[in-house]
């Protein structure tokens, strides 16, 4: 039997892929697929599992997977430490990723940039299909041509040219980054079970930064303008901002349970947000739309020595973009958290460089 685990985050189409590739599968004379998802109560972007079998038999155990012939990240913030222990011995991660594959030190781990491929072709990054075809690369009993014809009977008419261009790109970059992935991997990296954390390079260059060509790709994403109106206001002293009970809650623990103690205030974001809000305070005219209509009332007045402002509670803001969309003076930029976090780094750095000068 043929296992398949998805890992993704609402919305971005994992057990529509799952589907797909059951599809895709069974169109073999011979072949038999079940898949199915696996998913708590929580919103868009939370996340959540899907399971593709695939066997010459008829396939009666619908367990969920636990160890997995291939493992699909469709957000690479879902790839955290012990990932090994849902792959079979022989498996092969496939991540949404733009790093490249030398900086995960292990050849079953293989980076595509599915998020670029689907933008490039849909305008926006919907990455379930490109791993269609990625898996196309990988294994003889899933061909493309089933891909497709999968595609045709199973999604829309006005999405079928459009996807099947997708897994077509997809095709080609896998076979790339398949080969990218086996030469990087040091010596017995891939049977020694000894892999790293996921997200940490193995070695680095003294003094180097810390994942230098990711850092840098996300650095020159944001402008300056952009990146200096990352650091935000504090709350005024007659606003309450809730506090925590627990640390940030690891996303592949949500993603297996929902049994938590009562309250939302366990969980810090839980890891749900790709994207966050960015104020331009000089365009704000405090208006306070974005406020009225937060859904989860993330958004609080708050002032400096500059005057009057909002700000984000970003402890809970999960990126759903409402307060950019309701904005009429185009006051809020919604920026990816990995460019973000880059270039927050950047500005901690030279604030330490300046301060050490002084």
């Amino acid at each position: 039997m043929i296992e398949v685990l998805w890992h993704g985050r609402g919305g971005q189409g994992a057990f529509t892929a799952a589907r797909l590739l059951g599809a895709a599968a069974s169109l073999a004379e011979g072949t038999y697929a079940l898949a199915f998802p696996s998913f708590g109560p929580e919103r868009r972007g939370a996340p959540m599992r899907a399971f593709t079998k695939v066997d010459a038999a008829p396939i009666g155990d619908r367990s969920a997977v636990e160890q997995a012939d291939y493992v699909v990240y469709l957000d690479e913030t879902l790839l955290v430490p012990g990932w090994e222990k849902e792959l079979k011995p022989g498996g092969v991660v496939l991540v949404n990723s733009t790093r490249d594959a030398s900086s995960f030190r292990d050849g079953r781990i293989v980076p595509i940039d599915a998020d670029g491929i689907s933008s490039a072709v849909l305008g926006r990054p919907i990455p379930n299909t490109v791993f269609l075809g990625a898996l196309c690369t990988l294994d003889n009993a899933l061909t493309r041509e089933n891909v497709e014809e999968a595609i045709r009977g199973y999604m829309p008419a006005k999405l079928h040219a459009k996807n099947i261009a997708i897994v077509a790109a997809a095709v080609e970059a896998a076979t790339a980054a398949v080969k990218a992935a086996q030469a990087s991997a040091p010596a017995g990296a891939a049977t020694t079970g000894q892999a790293e954390p996921a997200g940490e390079p193995a070695a680095r260059d003294a003094g180097s930064p810390r994942d230098a060509g990711a850092g840098a790709a996300c650095a020159l994403a944001l402008a300056p303008d952009v990146a200096r109106r990352l650091v935000q206001p504090g709350p005024r002293s007659d606003v309450h901002i809730p506090a925590l009970s627990d640390e940030a809650l690891d996303p592949a623990v949500f993603a297996r349970t929902t049994c938590f103690r009562a309250g939302h205030l366990v969980a810090k974001n839980a890891g749900w947000r790709n994207l966050r809000p960015v104020i331009n305070r000089d365009v704000c005219t405090m208006c306070l739309q974005c406020e009225f209509h937060c859904p989860d009332g993330t958004i609080y007045r708050t002032s400096d020595d500059a005057g009057q402002a909002v700000a984000v509670d970003l402890d809970f803001c999960k990126g759903c973009g409402v307060c950019a969309k309701v904005c009429r003076f185009g006051a809020i930029d919604m920026v990816s958290e990995q460019a973000a976090a880059s270039a927050l780094a950047s500005l901690a750095a030279i604030d330490e460089k300046e301060a050490c000068v002084r």
